[in-house]
């Protein structure tokens, strides 16, 4: 195990194949932990933060930073600025904060809040939780079951293949249904839409009104083996302009 901490230059720092503990301070680092379970801290400044393979722990800290996680179980936090998370294979817990942050992951059961500002979020395959923050997120589950919620803005929400529940929170938000059994927890017909134009099965609204069923008190409109369902709410609610084609 090695620490390494470096000052308030540029540095290039590098880790070893032990479970090291580095440290950028300010300035624009460059950092590469390689293996071991690494704890990586990038300080201020545009960093680049490779932290290889291992279970990790990253902290971005203030700047536009660049975060690099291989396989394994990382815990990342962006920090302030815009950001641009790739974490690996894995169980990730990743957080961003303020700034317009771009995080992708892996296969793996990934849970990733975005914070303040305009976030794109893509998950890979796995059972994953994607959570918006302040601003306008674009949230993408891709596939497995995901737990999508948009939170403040205008979001948009695409569970991908799988069967995924999607919440949009406050704002008007964009539900995207690409087929599977799908569940959209909070939909207001006065401000909320649903993409189903990358779903080949409809072309208009009179084929959603044949496939929809009230059942209780939610709208489940089924197709093969497909399903979503749009709880709380009544049939005769929707109309054409409440999708998208």
């Amino acid at each position: 195990m090695a620490s390494i901490r470096g000052n308030d230059d540029d540095n290039r720092l590098f880790g070893t194949g032990l479970a090291d503990q580095i440290w950028g301070m300010s300035g624009d680092d460059t950092i590469f932990g390689y293996q071991g379970n690494d704890s990586i801290y990038g300080g201020g400044g545009n960093d680049r933060l490779d932290a290889g393979q291992g279970h990790n722990r990253v902290w971005g800290g203030e700047g536009n930073d660049v975060i690099l996680a291989g396989a394994g179980n990382d815990t990342i936090d962006a920090g302030s600025g815009n950001d641009v998370v790739r974490a690996g294979n894995g169980n990730n817990r990743i957080t961003l904060g303020e700034g317009n942050d771009q995080a992708t992951t892996g296969n793996g059961r990934d849970h990733i809040a975005a914070g303040d500002g305009n976030d794109v979020v893509r998950a890979g395959a796995g059972a994953d939780t994607l959570m918006g923050g302040e601003g306008d997120d674009r949230l993408f589950g891709e596939a497995g079951n995901d737990r999508l919620f948009g939170h403040e803005g205008n979001d948009t929400l695409n569970g991908g293949g799988g069967n995924d529940t999607m919440t949009g929170g406050e704002g008007a938000d964009v539900f995207v249904w690409n087929g599977g059994r799908d569940r959209i927890t909070d939909f207001d017909s006065d401000d909320d839409r649903i993409n189903l134009s990358h779903y080949a099965r409809f072309d208009g609204f009179g084929d959603i009104r044949a496939a929809a069923s009230q059942v209780g008190n939610d709208v489940v409109i089924r197709a093969g083996n497909d399903q979503l369902v749009i709880e709380d709410i009544r049939l005769g609610q929707l109309g054409g302009d409440d999708f998208i084609w």
